[in-house]
C-alpha cells in the first residue's frame, strides 16, 4: 500500500512542539497543517513563527478541521485522554506522547475508544528509532560479552524544558513520565526479559508536592539481570551513557544524547574493539514511521497495548518509592 503524506495537527504547542516542527520539514511524509493550545495568544504567534496555516483555539475544533489527517498530542500528560478521545470520535489517528494516560482506567479507556472507531492509535517512544540501540541489542543477543549480569543507564533531560507543569505530580509532572519510561521501554530489548521488580529512590521525596527530579531505580529482569536506572532533570552534566556487564566482557557507549555519533565500545578477553554509528533523526523518522504504520498496519511506533503496559509499570514504581521497598512487576506483560 502506497504511503502518504499526512497533514498533522499538534494539539500542545510547548517546546516538543517547536521540535516537532523542525522535523516535519525533514519528514518524507509529513506536513504540519494545523495547531492548538489553550492560550490563543501564544497558539496564533506560534503558528505565524512556524508558517503553520491553521489555528485552532481547542482541540475539539483541530480534529474536526478537514484539513488534517492526524492528530499529534503532546499535552501536559493529564490532559492526553480528552484530545484522543476527540480525535478517536472524529475518526483521526492518533500519535500520543507517553505516558499514553495516569490511570489504568483512562488507559484502557483511549484504547477502547479508538479500537471502536477503527482509529490508529500509537505511542510517542522515538528512542524506538534509534539504530545504534539497535545494534546494541543485537550484539548483546550474539552473547558478544557472555551473559548479560548488570546493566547501567541514565539519561539526563535539558534543565531549559523545566516548567510548571512537569513540577507538578497532579499534572504528571516528573522525571518519571518524562524521561524514565524511554528507559523502562528499552531495558527488556538490551536484557533480553522482561522486567520482574523494581525499588529506588527519588529528589525530591514522594509526599513532597512536587514531581521528582531525579529518579534511581533498581530493577530485576526475568532471566535475572541487574538494571540500575537513572533519570534526572537537575544533572546538567551527567554522561547519559549505557553500560553492560556480561561474564566474558563488557559494553560501553559514549553520550547518548545530542552527538551526532554514538560510540560502542566491547572489552572482552581478545582485547577492546570499537563501532561507531550515526545518531537518526528520530522524531523525523517517527512521523515518518507513522505514516508508514497507517498504511500497512505495523507497529513501527508503540501501540496502545505498550502504553498501556507502561501506565501500569509507572504506577508500581510510583508505589515502590513511596512505600520504600521493591514491587514485583511479574505480572505486567
Amino acid at each position: 500500500m502506497a504511503v502518504r503524506t499526512l497533514r498533522w495537527g499538534l494539539v500542545g504547542l510547548g517546546s516538543l512542539a517547536t521540535t516537532v516542527m523542525g522535523a516535519s520539514r525533514r519528514a518524507e511524509h509529513a506536513v504540519i497543517q494545523a495547531g492548538a493550545t489553550r492560550d490563543p495568544a501564544k497558539g496564533r504567534a506560534f503558528c505565524a513563527m512556524h508558517g503553520i496555516p491553521n489555528f485552532h483555539a481547542t482541540h475539539e475544533t483541530l480534529v474536526t478541521d478537514p484539513e488534517v489527517d492526524a492528530v499529534f498530542v503532546m499535552t501536559p500528560n493529564d490532559r492526553h485522554m480528552p484530545v484522543v478521545l476527540a480525535a478517536a470520535a472524529a475518526g483521526k489517528p492518533v500519535l500520543c506522547e507517553k505516558p499514553l494516560a495516569m490511570t489504568e482506567a483512562d488507559a484502557l479507556a483511549m484504547i477502547a475508544a479508538c479500537e471502536s472507531a477503527g482509529v490508529m492509535l500509537r505511542l510517542g517512544l522515538h528512542l524506538r528509532f534509534e539504530k545504534f540501540l539497535d545494534r546494541v541489542a543485537a550484539v548483546l543477543a550474539e552473547g558478544r560479552i557472555g551473559t548479560i549480569r548488570a546493566i547501567s543507564i541514565e539519561r539526563a533531560a535539558p534543565l531549559s524544558e523545566r516548567a510548571p507543569w512537569r513540577e507538578d505530580p497532579a499534572q504528571g509532572g516528573g522525571i518519571l513520565y518524562d524521561v524514565a519510561l524511554h528507559l523502562l521501554d528499552l531495558v527488556p530489548k538490551l536484557a533480553g526479559g522482561c522486567l520482574a521488580s523494581v525499588g529506588g529512590l527519588a529528589h525530591p521525596p514522594p509526599g513532597s508536592g512536587q514531581g521528582a527530579d531525579t529518579v534511581t531505580l533498581l530493577l530485576r529482569t526475568m532471566n535475572d539481570v541487574q538494571v540500575s536506572l537513572r533519570a534526572s532533570r537537575e544533572a546538567p552534566y551527567a554522561g547519559s551513557d549505557l553500560v553492560v556487564i556480561g561474564t566474558k566482557g563488557m559494553l560501553r557507549t559514549g553520550p547518548l544524547r545530542w552527538v551526532e555519533e554514538f560510540v560502542m565500545t566491547i572489552t572482552h578477553a581478545e582485547g577492546v574493539t570499537e563501532e561507531r554509528v550515526p545518531a537518526c533523526d528520530l522524531y523525523r523518522d517517527e512521523m515518518d514511521g507513522f505514516a508508514r504504520d497507517l498504511a500497512d498496519g505495523g507497529t513501527r511506533l508503540g501501540t496502545g497495548a505498550d502504553g498501556l503496559r507502561l501506565v501500569r509499570l509507572a504506577t508500581r514504581i510510583e508505589q515502590a518509592l513511596a512505600e520504600g521497598r521493591s514491587i514485583t512487576l511479574e505480572d505486567i506483560p
